[in-house]
């Protein structure tokens, strides 16, 4: 049996970082704030860690720091719930800055 090799669709390498963040989402034209961390980043993404049911496709706003003026748009593009934590992984891809 030969091996494939795995071909690694990624534009960038992640590097690992742990970051506090916070995950803007608006629903029904209410604006709210979850706490989220960063597991890894890259110039095109992140992958999280936060207690929220993220669903692929669901866009949301990144807030760092103390920046509460801007947020990083970024869209869902998996998220799998941990085990029987109550918290979820989640691959986010950027997609710009906008206004908060």
């Amino acid at each position: 049996m030969v091996a494939v090799p795995q071909t690694d669709l990624r534009q960038s390498q992640r590097i690992p970082a742990i970051i506090s963040i916070r995950l803007l989402l608006q629903s029904e034209g209410c604006k709210v704030e979850h706490e989220a961390s960063t597991i890894d980043l890259s110039p095109e993404g992140a992958k999280v860690r936060t207690p929220l049911g993220l669903l692929p496709g669901e866009t949301l706003g990144i807030l760092a720091g103390g920046d509460s003026q801007h947020a990083i748009a970024a869209r869902v593009v998996w998220a799998k719930r941990v085990g029987s934590e109550s918290w979820s992984l989640a691959g986010l891809e950027f997609v710009e800055v906008l206004p908060v």
